[in-house]
């Protein structure tokens, strides 16, 4: 009996250390990530040399080479600091061969993570139904959508969609502007009228205190526009919800805003005015612009920020773009969080060790409630941007 015990117990031993010895040639070995990107390479190289007839490279590449370039400072970054991964960059715009027989490639049925810059909706369902079919988290990097997307926890959308920014909005003028009467401008349109069901479904929420609005209707060619200014209280600040994703709608009703230099005004937008220069024009200086987006580099980890910045006017002569910082960041971000969690990745996508830049807060949405798993998890962490005459007064 003595001897049989002994040799269980020496069974069990070599089990426990043939166990300690395949986890930890595991985590030896090299993790794998495939990175999505509409180059269109088939377009602009004949073979291996670039089409010299073509005067500059044509618009519709600019951002997927520029996401692409971020993604190879990421890979730098990564080999510096002795990640153990192998990334492979993929076209999505190639001529001879569609995005779904390229998904058939076999080297990517053991990829544990896929980073994705997806251009339409149709592909939207390709890269969903794939990492939902192979249980591997995508990271849809840059589309701000998720129609056809069903009970796929594995499909991360972290370009927040529209709704987001609405309940984010929503909550926002709660909490800053609940004792102002909040004038919000609309006009005619599928969008608007979206929009003004959305805040007031919102507004109805039982139990809770609703926000004061004054649904202000613009007719098609904002000739009625000015009638805005009998709305304003020259003794207090005007709260102006412009209820419409059109940018060149918010411009005209900014540009009016600030043309009436006695009214102290803020103007709150939808996430479309991220990037909109002409909102920092002098025609617009009079006004404080507020709006939300779920991307913030110019004011985040300045160090990196300007590291990012140098490295990158070095080697392309020019300034990095948001593409260039998101490809760097989510690609750096995301690989590490896999090369520490591996096949736990999924249930660590909100491990913040690795942030960069921007604070995801990565949360489950189930379009209906009835659903027995998420849909998809979405980012529902968004800054509030206030600017005045084109510098930031404030971030939230």
């Amino acid at each position: 009996m003595k001897k049989i015990y002994c040799f269980l117990l020496l069974l069990s031993i070599v089990a426990a250390f043939a166990k300690k010895a395949n986890a930890q040639s595991d985590t030896l070995k090299p993790v794998k990530v495939a990175v999505f990107i509409p180059l269109y390479a088939d377009g602009v190289f004949d073979t291996l040399s670039y089409n010299a007839d073509k005067p500059s490279l044509p618009k519709t590449i600019l951002p997927g080479l520029e996401f692409y370039n971020g993604v190879m400072m990421a890979i730098d970054s990564l080999n510096q600091v002795g990640a153990k991964v192998e990334i492979s960059i993929y076209d999505t715009k190639q001529a001879h061969q569609s995005l779904v027989e390229l998904m058939k490639k076999p080297e990517l049925n053991d990829v544990g993570l896929i980073i994705a810059a997806i251009t339409n909706t149709k592909e939207l369902k390709i890269f969903s139904d794939n990492a939902l079919a192979k249980n591997i988290p995508l990271i849809s990097a840059t589309y701000p959508n998720y129609v056809g997307v069903s009970q796929n926890p594995y499909f991360v959308l972290l370009n927040s969609s529209f709704p987001a920014h609405l309940d984010g909005l929503y909550k926002h003028m709660k909490q800053y502007y609940s004792s102002n009467t909040i004038l919000a401008v609309t006009k005619k349109g599928p969008t608007e009228d979206y929009i003004k069901r959305f805040i007031t479904d919102k507004n109805k929420t039982p139990g809770a205190v609703p926000l004061k609005i004054k649904w202000i209707n613009i007719d098609a060619n904002n000739v009625n526009l000015a009638n805005l200014k009998n709305s304003l209280d020259s003794t207090k600040n005007n709260v102006v919800f412009v209820a419409s994703p059109l940018e060149s709608f918010g411009l005209d009703v900014v540009e009016m805003l600030s043309s009436n230099e006695s009214y102290q005004t803020t103007a709150i937008g939808m996430p479309t005015w991220d990037g909109m220069k002409d909102l920092d024009k002098p025609e617009c200086k009079n006004v404080d612009i507020v709006f939300s987006t779920p991307f913030l580099y110019y004011s985040q980890n300045l160090g990196l920020s300007a590291w990012v910045n140098k490295r990158y006017k070095e080697k392309y002569y020019s300034r990095p773009s948001d593409m260039v910082f998101k490809g760097y960041e989510i690609t750096y971000h995301f690989t590490r969080l896999l090369n520490k969690h591996r096949d736990s990745l999924p249930k660590n996508l909100n491990d913040k060790d690795f942030t960069l830049f921007n604070e995801f807060k990565l949360e489950p949405v189930r379009l209906r409630n009835s659903s027995p798993k998420p849909d998809f998890l979405e980012n529902k962490k968004l800054y509030f941007i206030k600017k005045q005459a084109g510098t930031v007064k404030s971030i939230i």
